[in-house]
């Protein structure tokens, strides 16, 4: 696909997105995806820095320690959702299979510490037009997970993090993005599935276990 074609893919993402925007123009504040995957190939915690300011932050906004599970939980699938929206809605609003390299994949943080605007470049990422949508979306998860997958290998060397946390974060953000995309392309989606990964927002005060948390009623 031209160009152009691949800036109206983004553009119909964008516009379909509620929280998120995605550009296709970096500035000084985007990170790229290739810059933390090469910091991690060379044996750094790229992603370290993030964890704690997103911890100080937390700490000063609820008069209380936090302990560095929880901005590890977060900062974890924030990383995965940088890679997961724009692929997922993609394959979700139309025939389109999106195909980023790391290098046209990038990211902004909002004032929360949250990723608020993700870049893609139309010159790194192709958009391949696929008619089949069982083989779209594997396409589109397979595309997904050469992103995210070095990094949740590497992540977090200091917090004790299970395989099934761990890796269930990129299943239950994968699986996010996808109900939210079909939804935009108006399809009927029920409640969120429940989830195999935990963000331990209940461990904050006042807060608590969301619905699909895999913890249920124990919290």
């Amino acid at each position: 696909m031209e160009r152009s074609g691949i800036e109206d893919v983004l553009h119909r993402v964008d516009q379909a997105l509620p929280f998120v925007t995605v550009a296709t123009r970096a500035t000084p504040a985007t990170v790229s995806c290739a810059e933390v995957l090469a910091h991690v190939r060379a044996g750094h915690d790229p992603l370290a820095p993030w964890r704690t300011a997103l911890r100080s932050q937390m700490e000063r906004r609820h008069a209380t320690r936090v302990a560095p599970h929880v901005p590890a939980a977060f900062v974890l699938q924030w990383w995965c959702e940088v890679a997961a929206t724009p692929i997922a809605y993609a394959a979700g609003l139309g025939p389109w299979v999106l195909l980023p390299d790391p290098e046209g994949l990038g990211f902004e943080l909002a004032l929360g510490l949250h990723p608020q605007r993700v870049v893609v470049d139309p010159d790194r990422a192709p958009v391949e037009v696929d008619p089949s949508g069982e083989r779209r979306s594997a396409r589109a998860r397979a595309a997904y997970d050469s992103i995210v997958s070095e990094v949740v290998e590497a992540y977090a060397p200091e917090v004790k993090m299970s395989s099934r946390q761990r890796w269930g974060v990129v299943d239950d953000v994968w699986a996010t993005a996808v109900r939210g995309a079909r939804g935009a392309a108006g399809e009927t989606v029920g409640g969120p599935p429940r989830r195999v990964s935990c963000c331990f927002i209940y461990a904050l005060p006042g807060m608590r276990a969301c619905t699909p948390c895999p913890r249920g009623a124990r919290t």
